[in-house]
Formats: C-alpha cells, sequence, structure tokens
C-alpha cells in the first residue's frame, strides 16, 4: 500500500481505512476474521461510521486492529478518527509497558459513607412518661370511692410510686442507621463487537463460567467476598462491577481483573 494513500492531507476515516484493506489486499470478509470484528462494523468504519462500534474506546480498539491486520499505521485513522470526532487525538499506546503492569487498586472506587445514626431522644421520652404517671395518678385520686365499698372488699393497694412505675418505651434509633451497609460482589461481563474467551472464578476458587462468549453476550456473576476474571479478547469484554461499566482493554489482550464490593482493580 504507497504510504501517502493512508497519510494523504484531509483524508477522511472511510477512506483512510479502506485504503489500508486495499492496499493489503485483503476482502472485509479477510479482515473480519484476521481482527474478529464483525464483517459489519469493518464496513461502517469504511463509510465514517463509528457509532455502531459501542462507543469511542471499542471504535479506536477496531481501527487498531485493523491497521495490525493490513500492515498500516494505526496513527492517521486515530487522528482522522478525533478528528471527525471533535475530540483530542488519543496518547501513543506505549507497548512496552502492558497494562496488566498497571498498580492494583487504580480502579478502586471510594466506599459510600455510613448512614448518620441519630441518637435516640431519651430525655424527651422520660418527661413524657412521668407527665403521663402524674396524669393516671391524679384521676386515681379524684374517682377513689368513700362511702366503705374499699373496706368491704378489703383495703386497696396504694398506688404505685414513680419507684415501681414501669419503664417509660424506648424509642427506636432511626430506622436507617439499622440497615446493614450492602455487601458482595456483583459483575455484569457483556461482550460487544466481537467474541472473547472467558473465566470467572468466585473467592474459593470455583469455576462459575468458562468458555467462548460470542458477541452480543450478557452474563451476572456474584460473589460474598469476590470475583476474578479472565478475558482473552479484552477489546471485545466491558466489565460492570461496584456500578461502573469499563472496558477490559485492547483487542487481542488477555487481562486479568478482581471484582470486589468496593469495585474493578486490575489483578
Amino acid at each position: 500500500m504507497p504510504e501517502q494513500d493512508g497519510r494523504r492531507q484531509g483524508a477522511s476515516l472511510g477512506e483512510l481505512v479502506r485504503a489500508a484493506r486495499e492496499g493489503a489486499g485483503m476482502s472485509v470478509e479477510q479482515v473480519s476474521a484476521a481482527t474478529r470484528i464483525r464483517s459489519a462494523l469493518v464496513r461502517d468504519l469504511e463509510r465514517g461510521v463509528t457509532a455502531t462500534s459501542g462507543g469511542d474506546v471499542y471504535a479506536r480498539g477496531h481501527l487498531r486492529a485493523i491497521a495490525r491486520a493490513t500492515g498500516a499505521d494505526p496513527a492517521p485513522l486515530l487522528d482522522a478518527h478525533a478528528r471527525e470526532a471533535g475530540a483530542p487525538p488519543p496518547a501513543p499506546v506505549q507497548e512496552t509497558e502492558p497494562l496488566l503492569g498497571q498498580r492494583a487498586g487504580s480502579l478502586h472506587l471510594p466506599r459510600p459513607a455510613a448512614p448518620e445514626r441519630r441518637t435516640p431522644r431519651w430525655g424527651l421520652a422520660g418527661v413524657a412518661a412521668a407527665t403521663v404517671l402524674v396524669g393516671l395518678l391524679a384521676v386515681g385520686t379524684v374517682l377513689a370511692p368513700d362511702d366503705g365499698t374499699a373496706d368491704a372488699l378489703g383495703t386497696p393497694s396504694p398506688p404505685p410510686s414513680p419507684s415501681t412505675a414501669p419503664p417509660a418505651a424506648t424509642v427506636p434509633p432511626d430506622i436507617t442507621a439499622s440497615v446493614p451497609p450492602q455487601s458482595g460482589a456483583a459483575l455484569r461481563l457483556r461482550v460487544i463487537g466481537g467474541q472473547s474467551w472467558v473465566n470467572v472464578e468466585a473467592a474459593g476458587g470455583d469455576v462459575l463460567f468458562e468458555g467462548v462468549l460470542p458477541d452480543g453476550t450478557a452474563r451476572d456473576f456474584a460473589d460474598p467476598a469476590a470475583l476474578s476474571i479472565t478475558v482473552g479478547n479484552a477489546g471485545a469484554v466491558s466489565l460492570l462491577c461496584g456500578g461502573v461499566d469499563s472496558p477490559a482493554g485492547e483487542d487481542g489482550q488477555v487481562r486479568r481483573f478482581t471484582c470486589a464490593p468496593g469495585g474493578l482493580a486490575p489483578a
């Protein structure tokens, strides 16, 4: 493929993608088989359409994969995509530092603050109980019989003194304070724009799933402690953990993650 065809000034994204494929002497189906990107998505990229790729991250991953399969330089493709999408061009990828070397916990999410506990108002409860008790004593004194009926039935017991009165009802604390915080790891794994081998294990080592998931698949997993995830084609996988949806990586990458109650982190 002539170098000037892929780098001519002002060429559109679709023209550059098509020039890369034709320069390598490949058909759309051959590019799809080499990159594991659906033929429909390759044709959309040759028309300059990136919306069907599932997002900006996936579109850039598809462009890099097509460049590798055709032997083209990915920089003009990425620059054209950034120019047409109205976004700054992406930083160059450092191939010598794999993503697996990132410090664990870089995707850690802060835990939500515990709900505020409200102190029960014991003073107000005690005052209310004492007021009710005094009112009952006053009513009993006014209605006590004085015609000898009490003598015929026996000497009535004296009214209970404040010291022997039943304790005031306990005011329960705020109901939101008694709700335990949510625990456990929950993961939704989606495969978009290709297929990928996936392995998901529970914290105890039990294998929850292992196999190849096709394009368009969504699977849910949960564990009280944590989940271990390994993907064989990170560019086609999206991981939703801790309320945050994150792409797993680039096409063809093998990546490992841990999904905990606090969020997703590379393993």
